[in-house]
């Protein structure tokens, strides 16, 4: 056991950018340092202070709301100098300079993490690699529930755990009331929980030295042994097999649930249908560093790849 995020100053994130050009533009560029706001509400405070849309805004990553985090926000129509005179508490805007394009998620190079560990039971294994697993961050709510009643097609369901009003059978166009970002988030997160549960079965199936970690979903498999990385399919109605093993284990996922890869085309709401796509199964940890502060408490710093999640590279070193 062990206790992480206690406090804001025990989870610290910072973004490494990719392809950062400042050479003049529409796009005013800043760092935004937050504590205690999750991005989404962090951008919509800024964009209500400014009045404009909050779709103006663009990021490379989103980051937790308990920690002190450091990202790049690319922003249209907003000048550089409104950015300097804004104040609102616990953010800190820095402005850059312009660019000719918005941010996109996912470019960076990778995230710099520093993390304290309190009321460790054991010492943090050193580590090379983590399995490449969604944590519990991407299930938040009921947002895999929402997300596999929308993909069985089961809109009332989805209405009802969102709380959602509907007059007489118009469950659509009640869901449609909500920004198509926030009904992928929902169906990305049924997709991650596939994902996480293929990976945990390929494991399971291929090695026979692991340890275990529970989460909100199930159960972790980290191996403790060297292990070939795989590219892994995020389901969808595109998503084609290159690996029989990958592709057995998906067969009976999708039997278990009682759902086909053509359930992912959303003839009701097109705009949220999904082709899949791939993950890698293993994620780098590169320059680890693991200092014992006192007793029962460690200060681990690493960076990991885009899109991987350092409390799985917590769970793997204590598990």
């Amino acid at each position: 056991m062990y206790q992480i995020k206690q406090n804001p100053e025990d989870f610290i994130v910072e973004e490494i950018p990719k392809d950062l050009t400042l050479n003049g533009g529409t796009y005013a560029y800043f760092i935004l340092e937050k504590k205690n706001w999750n991005t989404r509400d962090a951008l919509r405070a800024i964009a209500n202070k400014l009045r404009v849309n909050e779709k103006y805004f663009n990021i490379a990553g989103v980051k937790d709301k308990k920690a002190l985090t450091k990202q790049y926000v690319s922003a249209n129509k907003v000048s550089i100098e409104s950015l300097q005179n804004l104040k609102i508490k616990d953010l800190k805007i820095t402005p850059l300079g312009y660019g000719k394009e918005r941010l996109k998620l996912g470019q960076l190079l990778g995230n710099k993490f520093v993390i304290r560990v309190r009321k460790a039971d054991e010492e943090p294994r050193k580590i090379k690699f983590i399995e490449n697993y969604y944590d519990d961050q991407r299930f938040g709510g009921k947002n895999k529930i929402i997300g596999e009643a929308l993909v069985k097609k089961e809109f009332r369901k989805a209405c009802f755990s969102l709380r959602l009003r509907w007059e007489g059978k118009d469950y659509i166009g009640s869901l449609r009331k909500l920004s198509k970002n926030i009904l992928r988030i929902y169906l990305n997160s049924y997709q991650s929980y596939l994902f996480n549960k293929a990976v945990e079965e390929y494991l399971r199936m291929k090695y026979k030295k692991y340890s275990l970690a529970d989460y909100s979903q199930g159960t972790f498999v980290f191996s403790d042994e060297k292990i070939k990385n795989e590219k892994m399919p995020i389901l969808g109605f595109l998503t084609e097999f290159e690996n029989k093993e990958i592709e057995k284990i998906y067969m009976k996922l999708m039997k278990e649930d009682k759902i086909k890869k053509e359930d992912f085309i959303m003839k009701e709401m097109p705009e949220i249908s999904s082709e899949g796509g791939e993950r890698d199964m293993l994620a780098e940890v590169k320059y680890l560093e693991i200092t014992e502060e006192d007793k029962a408490t460690y200060l681990v710093s690493f960076t990991l790849p885009p899109g991987s999640y350092a409390t799985i590279a917590i769970k793997k070193m204590f598990s």
